[in-house]
């Protein structure tokens, strides 16, 4: 077997293994082989838990690809990520933005962010994604508000990010009332699993389920601010009325949420809204996901939600 033979052999049975300290050294036997594999840098950022490592391995991984790429280009616009250097660039690209924002180096994170939505136009990475909640961590919020004016398509992290802006410049108006609803219609389990209703997703979850929670992780400490109680029960009002109202809680939890509802000042909000569904002749019938859309027409339509008035 020659040496490209057993590089492609390591790095299949790395790909292909889910133990960590396996995968790290089949990777570092890749990089025994060849010392700028960008694919066993990846793949070490990966297993690795410490942060400045995780960089370093980044941050030599793009370094070698754009050295690549100025000798050898890759096509722009959309195939730049159906060329496999392109999409390695990428993968590698997104992994660093977002170890930088974790270790909260926002400016360079934004760069990562942006560098990738240059990449990216049909939004196939989570370029956007990071940089909305970037430009929430750095506090941007009329930017985040002007940004999100310009998308041809909403998108759930960026509905998230303009619903915490609208309340974060106007308080509990409407605009903020409007963009909640508008980011809950995006993905209804998202503040379910924020404030911890909802379980962790199993191993054997779908990947829409994953996509959910994990955007829950990211969006939980732009919206549970220890500095700002009111927007954290504004979200708290928000997912309460909604989980009421379509029978999201089980229902030996009823009374505990309509008590959590008292507490923030919508119990009759959420009596109100509870009534006027459960009297429709249809609701027994309806499907969770058909009690969500419903719920969220009334909700969007009406003025049930005061906190932080």
């Amino acid at each position: 077997m020659n040496t490209t033979d057993r590089i492609e052999a390591l790095l299949d049975e790395a790909y292909n293994t889910d133990d960590p300290e396996t995968m790290e050294r089949l990777a570092r036997q890749v990089l025994k082989h060849d010392k700028e594999n960008v694919e066993a840098l990846v793949l070490l950022a990966d297993v690795t838990e410490d942060s400045a490592e995780k960089i370093a391995f980044l941050e030599r991984a793009c370094r070698i690809l754009e050295k690549e790429m100025e000798t050898d280009p890759v096509p722009q616009g959309d195939a730049f990520l159906d060329d496999d250097r392109g999409m390695l660039y990428a993968a590698a690209l997104q992994r660093l933005g977002f170890s930088y924002f974790s270790e909260g180096e926002n400016e360079k994170a934004l760069e990562m962010a942006r560098v990738l939505m240059e990449y990216d136009p049909e939004q196939q990475t989570l370029g956007k994604t990071l940089f909305y909640r970037i430009l929430l961590e750095m506090n941007e919020f009329g930017r985040v508000l002007e940004e999100s004016l310009k998308e041809p398509e909403p998108f759930p992290a960026m509905l998230h990010s303009r619903a915490i802006a609208a309340f974060k410049i106007s308080g509990a108006g409407m605009p903020a009332y409007r963009a909640l609803w508008e980011a809950f219609s995006a993905d209804p389990d998202v503040p379910f699993h924020i404030l911890g209703y909802y379980n962790e997703p199993t191993d054997d979850a779908d990947e829409e389920e994953l996509e959910s929670y994990s955007l829950a992780m990211l969006f939980e400490d732009a919206w549970l601010t220890e500095c700002d109680t009111n927007l954290a029960n504004w979200l708290a009002g928000g997912t309460i009325l909604l989980g009421l109202a379509a029978s999201l809680f089980p229902s030996e939890n009823t009374e505990k949420m309509l008590v959590l509802a008292d507490a923030l000042g919508i119990a009759d909000a959420a009596e109100d809204i509870m009534v006027k569904l459960e009297s429709r002749t249809d609701w027994g019938v309806l499907s969770k996901e058909e009690r969500i859309k419903a719920s969220l027409k009334l909700l969007s339509e009406g003025r049930f939600l005061h906190v932080g008035s």
